[in-house]
């Protein structure tokens, strides 16, 4: 029932009991009227009561109902007096407790940003939050500091505002590709690196700018020291391999029990000159100040120039090398990288393939690539050992490694060949299945 018709009828009924108790007064001249008008005076006291809580209790479900609409436009600091006496007292404390919740969760939850915002505030990092549209969201001032500029990027797309081109490159990179993406970059006498990751829910990127300065410095020192060292070993390592073919030559002369060390000397001076060449070859890659220069040039020359390379040495080792497939691709590379690059590929799969196996490389044009896979026989590689196989030294096995020759670097300079001309490289593998390397090549000029 709705409370004007409490009212209506709890006013009528008063009514009526007042108007009972002048008659019964009036007419009343035995005990039997006295009683009867005390009954109905009883009666309107009773009306009266249950009128004056009905009035108290619709006081406070009103202080509830602007308590709930006060919570719902955002105040947070309502208190309202309880009891436990009837519905509106409980309703009431609920209320009370409600808003106990409510405060306490807005207090952590403010905590939280709080905590949040003095990260990016602090952070020396550069942070832009880039939405699904484009636009930044969220930016921290690091951002503008270390790609050198003063306006505000928030509401706008990163090229309106932030005069870099690579980081517009490498947020929609990794917004097209769901991967992450990331570039080097020096700017303003710091070297930087620009990376992008998209968010869980494919709804846009974070962008994220780190200054590597420091850590390039030190690398450029391990980088020198290592090719120092590794320069001044070729002279001995050199005399020592002379030395070893020298005997060789003379083996005939050399007492039987010493033939196994003069063989030691020669397999193992070889392979020492072989790790000098390849360390020197990865520093001389990573210290290259930019990408190597690209040019358009045609799959099938570098090809060749492979194939014509190891098909001797395939043939030794009872291993059949072709190539196939869209040779005529035309590709932005740099030919003695690619070369490079190629060459090593292949000779692994040459060296892990069996006697009677097959070594494949194959040429595909795509849209916007040209990509050559070589493919072997071999036992393949665990996929378990894929993300770490572009790693300098790593060996999946390393005693059949030592015993075929490898030096362990020869993956890591495919990757970094790659990386300077823009490319990339990818395993496709799994035990007993052999394995496929992949180079994937741009077909324009990639500015």
């Amino acid at each position: 029932m709705r409370p004007t018709s409490i009212r209506l009828h709890l006013a009528i009924g008063i009514a009526l009991a007042a108007l009972q108790i002048a008659l019964l007064l009036f007419h009343a001249q035995t005990m039997a009227g006295w009683l009867n008008a005390g009954a109905t005076i009883g009666l309107l006291l009773l009306l009266l009561r249950t009128l004056a809580l009905h009035r108290d209790r619709r006081h406070r479900l009103l202080e509830v109902l602007r308590a709930v609409q006060s919570a719902a436009e955002g105040a947070t600091d309502i208190r309202l007096p309880a009891t436990d006496d009837d519905e509106a007292g409980q309703v009431a404390a609920a209320v009370n407790l409600l808003m106990a919740t409510v405060r306490e969760r807005a207090r952590i939850a403010q905590a939280e940003r709080d905590l949040d915002q003095l990260m990016v505030r602090k952070t020396p990092n550069g942070l832009a939050v880039i939405d699904a549209t484009g636009v930044v969201r969220r930016a921290s001032p690091a951002l503008g500091h270390l790609l050198g500029f003063t306006g505000d990027p928030v509401g706008e797309r990163p090229a309106a505002v932030i005069p870099v081109p690579t980081f517009q490159y490498v947020c929609d990179e990794a917004a097209r590709t769901r991967e992450v993406s990331e570039r080097p970059l020096a700017l303003h006498g710091r070297e930087l690196l620009i990376r992008a990751l998209p968010s869980e829910d494919g709804a846009g990127v974070l962008g994220v700018v780190l200054d590597v300065t420091s850590m390039g410095t030190a690398d450029r020192i391990r980088r020198d020291f290592v090719a120092n060292v590794s320069h001044e070993l070729r002279t001995p390592i050199t005399a020592v391999v002379g030395y070893a073919e020298a005997l060789e030559d003379e083996r005939a002369r050399i007492p039987e029990d010493l033939r196994p060390m003069v063989d030691a000397i020669g397999r193992n001076s070889e392979r020492l000159r072989l790790l000098v060449e390849d360390v020197l070859s990865l520093s001389q890659i990573e210290s290259r100040p930019a990408d190597l220069v690209l040019e358009p040039a045609r799959v099938a020359s570098v090809v060749q120039t492979v194939l014509e390379r190891f098909s001797a040495v395939a043939a030794r080792r009872g291993v059949a090398l072709s190539a196939s497939g869209a040779l005529d691709a035309e590709a932005w590379v740099n030919s003695f990288a690619l070369e490079h690059a190629l060459s090593n590929l292949v000779d692994n799969a040459i060296k892990y393939s069996p006697e009677g196996g097959r070594v494949d490389i194959e040429a595909a044009k795509l849209d916007d690539a040209v990509e050559i896979w070589v493919r072997d026989s071999g036992p393949g590689i665990d996929p378990i050992h894929h993300p770490r196989i572009f790693e300098r030294f790593y060996r999946v096995d390393p005693g059949r490694s030592r015993t075929l020759g490898g030096t362990g670097l020869g993956l890591a300079l495919v990757k970094h060949l790659c990386a300077s001309m823009r490319a990339e490289v990818r395993l496709v593998s799994e035990l007993g299945n052999g394995c496929r390397f992949g180079l994937r090549l741009p077909v324009g000029t990639a500015d």
